[in-house]
């Protein structure tokens, strides 16, 4: 039986069958359905519920994702808002520059059962600690160095005793803190274009993490000192 032209007036030679695309992109086909899922890829033209076609497109967008996945630590969310700004013709690179500051180098991933087992920490305490943000992993059950050092640090306050409930007040002022950042941004770049917006949102960005920690170390000091009646001041 002949395949049937995925649409009209276009060959099955000039679209791709998963198998095809998969073999070229050198990716499973579980990552494809993946990055469909997610937005990454257009949607296939669907002939039947067992038949599939894709633009030769992915390929290169594969490859693209694979690259930055390879070089940064950026969530698919993230690629998929670079690969948008490229399909509208505009230069990625200081995007690009910002995610990098933002998320740093590519790191190996862990999953939930090795999460656990390098924390000591049980799947259901993990769970916990995630509903609460206080562990924020940037893709679903897909831990990094960072999520390692932090569960390590509240692995150590469970054993004292500290309820995760007791620390939540830490991601609900956080989202004060960067929702009021937001706001300055916005007031500030409204206006620019494209390429000045993510250059100044680039330095505010760095601005924003440099005043967090210091204030917030800063406070926490003086406020020590004082309780401790060291401040002579």
């Amino acid at each position: 039986m002949k395949d049937i032209d995925p649409k009209p007036g276009i060959k099955n030679k000039s679209l791709l069958k998963m198998k095809q695309l998969a073999d070229a992109a050198g990716v499973a086909k579980s990552t494809i359905l993946l990055y469909v899922k997610k937005g990454l890829l257009p949607k296939p033209v669907k002939t039947s519920p067992n038949m599939a076609y894709y633009d030769p497109i992915c390929i290169q967008r594969i490859a693209f994702i694979k690259k930055v996945q390879a070089t940064h630590r950026l969530p698919l969310a993230a690629i998929k808002g670079l690969i948008r700004e490229m399909d509208q013709g505009r230069d990625i690179a200081p995007l690009l520059e910002l995610q990098s500051m933002l998320f740093g180098s590519a790191v190996e991933k862990m999953d939930k059962k090795s999460f656990c087992k390098a924390t000591g920490l049980t799947s259901f305490q993990v769970a916990a600690l995630c509903r609460l943000q206080l562990i924020a992993p940037l893709e679903e059950n897909e831990f990094d160095d960072q999520d390692l050092a932090v569960a390590r640090l509240l692995k150590e306050c469970l054993d004292f005793g500290v309820a995760p409930e007791d620390l939540a007040f830490y991601p609900r002022i956080a989202r004060q803190i960067v929702d009021s950042e937001i706001r300055l941004r916005q007031a500030y770049t409204k206006d620019l274009g494209f390429k000045e917006n993510a250059g100044l949102i680039l330095e505010l960005t760095r601005l924003a993490r440099g005043l967090r920690a210091y204030i917030i170390d800063r406070t926490l000091i003086n406020y020590l000192l004082e309780f401790k009646g060291l401040n002579k001041t």
